[in-house]
């Protein structure tokens, strides 16, 4: 990151609550809880507690694998919501594609994908010698969910052209890799090979589609590196206009560069 994050609130910490019970109550509640505790079988006999305690500490450790999974925040580093960043607090230059402000390097190239019937720019394709990272604004529910559809999506799509697709833990959370058949200039059988990235933010999400070289490779290293730190930095306006789940959040032409 490169740019300062705005600080949230810090949760305020409750005291905890004093302890009235006499010495005689506590001996009387181990009793009870030591006879509740006794695990049988199906015949009603008394189980050994060492087989109970394994049971108990496995389900314990599938649970806390769960909730560790649920709880990991894939955009602590970023991409980022407008909201959440200051932007005044460096001299970096950025280019404004309203729903989308990026952080070009030098000597990076950057093409714009516009719609033909509605001349709205939909994708922005940022590239450097023989890779690309081609990045797509959707509208997305509140309560998330739509990384999981659109890679569904995707894959069921590789499927129906011959391709393959696999999902793999990436940089930004799951990720989905997929190989494509394609035709080369001379007729040939050739195969594209991609990474699609996937960041959920506020009603927002923002997927980023390696090609190249960059889609070749299975880490944040070699030619994917320095467009994983690309789609770090870059910074989401969606706006409050409401929008259908799924639909594309339009982008404009460059205006003057921020700094």
């Amino acid at each position: 990151m490169i740019f300062g994050r705005k600080r949230k609130a810090e949760p305020v910490e409750e005291p905890e609550a004093e302890l009235t019970e006499t010495t005689e109550e506590l001996d009387a509640a181990d009793e009870t809880e030591a006879a509740d505790d006794a695990v049988t079988d199906d015949q009603g006999e008394q189980l050994p507690p060492e087989l109970s305690e394994a049971d108990d500490e496995s389900d314990e450790d599938e649970s806390d694998e769960d909730e560790s999974d649920q709880d990991v925040d894939w955009r602590a580093d970023g991409p980022f919501d407008f909201e959440e960043v200051d932007l005044t607090a460096d001299e970096v230059q950025r280019l404004d594609l309203g729903a989308l402000i990026l952080t070009p390097w030098e000597g990076m190239g950057l093409q714009l994908q516009v719609n033909e019937g509605t001349q709205n720019v939909v994708a922005a394709l940022a590239f450097w010698e023989q890779s690309g990272l081609e990045l797509a604004l959707l509208a997305a529910p509140t309560n998330g969910g739509l990384a999981d559809e659109l890679r569904e999506d995707l894959t069921e799509e590789a499927e129906q052209a011959g391709g393959s697709s696999s999902t793999a833990d990436g940089p930004f959370g799951p990720e989905l890799r997929r190989v494509l058949p394609a035709e080369g200039p001379e007729g040939e059988q050739l195969f594209q090979v991609s990474r699609t990235w996937f960041a959920e933010g506020p009603r927002w999400l923002l997927r980023g589609t390696t090609a190249g070289e960059a889609g070749l490779t299975e880490d944040d290293e070699g030619a994917a590196a320095p467009f994983v730190e690309f789609f770090r930095n870059v910074v989401v306006n969606r706006g409050e206009a409401p929008m259908v789940p799924g639909e594309v959040i339009a982008m404009t032409m460059p205006t003057v560069p921020q700094g």
